[in-house]
């Protein structure tokens, strides 16, 4: 044990320091950076939600009328839960005491991205005091800085803004607190997390499954967790069901499911599959080397169904069930944080891997809850830090840092198209995580 007054101890501590203040200075550097087209989606809403946030759904009509938001020439609708809209319209609001005339620029981008860094931020100093008191400052520290610096993490949010901090943050807390804190705040993390962006339904079961074995009255235990989402949820949605906005809501929120792509743009198994039909659809015309080495884009799910192949949304929901089924198993023997951790995230990976319909950026919520389960078991850092390079390749290969810069790493380079070798490689290390936790099922009862 080296004394805190020890020199080395102080140098440690400089060395954190310095650490945490670079991450901030990234952050603070990338947030005027214009990422992503999904930004312009999040401007044009912002603005909306600041001016009337319960009619972003439509109100009323038979059927549901769907609105349209309209600024600076652009029109979108809007298909996000209502705790992102909420968090859009404190933006537009600030934004609008800014200027009122509410004109596209680099503060307006950087403002956008805000909420995320926030909680950013948030997870970062909970890590810092609640889990320094429960689990020591050493795993306190590495997890902070595996947070802060990860590079998935600092590409999806600041980089490119994409609205994923605003999801995983609660979730990372629900997860946390089903396995070692209060169900109610499990309960209530959960429902934040889940109508900020729908993808966070995929953990849900290990969350619930967590809760209900943590205690001699699991009950009681359920009820307090249950509580705790239906009164948060109650309250997010409140507000659209008075205004009479309930249908067109549903119906909004609805069409999230019906994404005709195969994969969007995300490295897994079913951007394989794009890349095989797209080639046997071209092989004819173009010849072997330029079918194999084409660049490989979204193909459409009816598109598929139409020259015969099976609907491949249905595999992928079969997919993703088994894949719940077994997370839940595992979930329901785990005994420490690092587990529950570990098989949460693994789950949320599992959906990236084996959904259709996966957009590039959905494995990263996977990365912040594979940082605390490797915190605290040193035998899963290897995985978390290769699955963290895998996603942050995975939004860089198709953005860049900056549109309408392409990455140094040209998509051609390896022959094939690159994002495909990473989606091979990403099958590969999905095998290998799968396979360390049947074969090291110690990682579940891990002293936390």
């Amino acid at each position: 044990m080296i004394r805190a007054d020890h020199p080395q101890s102080r140098r440690l501590h400089a060395w954190f320091l310095g650490a945490l203040l670079a991450g901030a200075v990234l952050r603070v550097a990338a947030l005027p950076l214009p990422g992503t087209g999904d930004v312009l989606v999040w401007k044009v809403w912002s603005f909306g939600a600041a001016y009337d946030v319960t009619a972003m759904y439509g109100v009323g009509g038979s059927p549901p009328n769907q609105r349209v938001v309209h600024w600076k020439g652009e029109s979108m609708t809007v298909d996000y839960p209502p705790v992102a809209l909420y968090e859009l319209a404190l933006v537009g609001r600030a934004y609008l005491q800014w200027d009122p005339l509410y004109p596209d620029s680099r503060a307006l981008t950087a403002l956008i991205k805000v909420p995320g860094l926030l909680l950013e931020i948030a997870l970062v100093a909970l890590v810092l005091t609640w889990g320094r008191r429960h689990y020591g400052d050493r795993v306190a520290r590495w997890t902070s800085l595996a947070l802060w610096l990860n590079p998935a993490l600092l590409l999806n949010g600041p980089v490119l803004g994409y609205l994923d901090p605003m999801m995983y943050v609660p979730l990372a807390v629900a997860v946390g607190a089903a396995a070692a804190g209060p169900p109610w705040l499990a309960g209530v993390c959960s429902a934040v997390a889940v109508l900020t962006k729908a993808q966070a339904i995929f953990v849900m079961p290990v969350v619930v499954t967590l809760v209900w074995r943590r205690g001699p009255r699991p009950l009681r235990e359920l009820v307090q967790f249950a509580a705790g989402g239906a009164l948060t949820s109650v309250l997010v949605v409140l507000p659209f069901v008075l205004r009479g906005a309930w249908p067109n809501m549903v119906q909004s929120l609805g069409r999230l499911a019906a994404h005709d792509m195969i994969s969007a743009q995300s490295a897994n198994i079913w951007w394989i599959v794009t890349w095989v039909i797209r080639v046997a659809d071209s092989v004819q015309d173009w010849g072997w080397h330029r079918a194999l080495t084409q660049e490989v884009r979204i193909l459409g799910i009816s598109t598929a169904i139409s020259v015969g192949y099976p609907n491949f949304r249905t595999i992928g929901l079969g997919l993703v069930s088994l894949a719940t089924g077994c997370s839940v198993w595992w979930a329901w023997r785990v005994r420490s944080l690092a587990g529950a951790a570990a098989i949460a995230g693994w789950i949320a990976y599992a959906y990236t891997m084996l959904g259709a319909q996966v957009h590039e950026n959905h494995l990263v919520p996977a990365v912040p809850l594979l940082a605390i389960a490797a915190g605290l078991d040193v035998r899963l850092r290897r995985t978390f830090w290769t699955v963290s390079v895998i996603a942050a390749l995975n939004l860089y290969l198709f953005y860049g840092l900056v549109p309408g810069s392409p990455p140094i790493l040209s998509r051609g380079a390896t022959g094939i198209d690159v994002t495909v070798v990473l989606s091979i490689v990403n099958v590969c290390v999905f095998v290998w995580f799968t396979r360390l936790l049947l074969h090291q099922p110690a990682i579940q009862e891990a002293p936390g």
